[in-house]
């Protein structure tokens, strides 16, 4: 069944970590390049701010749906190799 009760799951601090982690990588090339195409550092700075707070909330729904959605995941057994 595809939404299945997954056998582990990812716990929310988990998620939260991957989305602040991303969100930096992000919000420094959206502001670096907001900043280059407008050549002004406020319009950078505001639409780095802007999508900071809309994408991450976004991305942490994102990553909490594909966690409930059990297709192509595998429990590995003890005896099997990773």
């Amino acid at each position: 069944m595809l939404f299945s009760k997954p056998k582990w799951v990812e716990k929310w601090p988990r998620s939260f970590s991957k989305v602040i982690s991303w969100r930096v990588t992000v919000t420094l090339s959206n502001f670096l390049g907001a900043w280059w195409t407008s050549g002004s550092m406020a319009a950078g700075l505001g639409f780095a701010g802007f999508a900071l707070v809309v994408n991450s909330a976004l991305y942490f729904v994102h990553e909490r749906a594909w966690n409930r959605v059990s297709w192509a995941k595998d429990v590995a057994s003890e005896t099997e190799p990773v």
